[in-house]
């Protein structure tokens, strides 16, 4: 599956992780100032330069700039790899 990685730290992935549950008819948003050129479905995430998970996401939560995603969606990675961090984004699958 292609995705897209982006590195953050653990406060922003907790926030992430409870605050847009679909069950509570909620979702979190990420906004990026260069959109992704290729079409994705997953969205990782890296804290301290380690892979702990990806949000799914659908090709109709894409929007000006930015994607939406469910917190519900959640997928952890328990042996994520260890990866140097950078700035913005980067294509990366699992």
């Amino acid at each position: 599956m292609t995705g897209i990685l982006v590195f953050t730290n653990e406060t922003v992935l907790q926030h992430k992780k409870k605050d847009g549950r679909y069950s509570e008819d909620r979702y979190c948003y990420w906004e990026m100032r260069r959109f992704p050129k290729k079409m994705f479905n997953r969205f990782y995430l890296a804290v301290k330069g380690k892979v702990r998970g990806y949000f799914k996401v659908k090709e109709e939560d894409m929007h000006d700039g930015q994607f939406h995603f469910d917190s519900d969606s959640w997928v952890e990675i328990s042996d994520g790899e260890q990866l140097k961090p950078s700035q913005g984004f980067r294509y990366y699958a699992h």
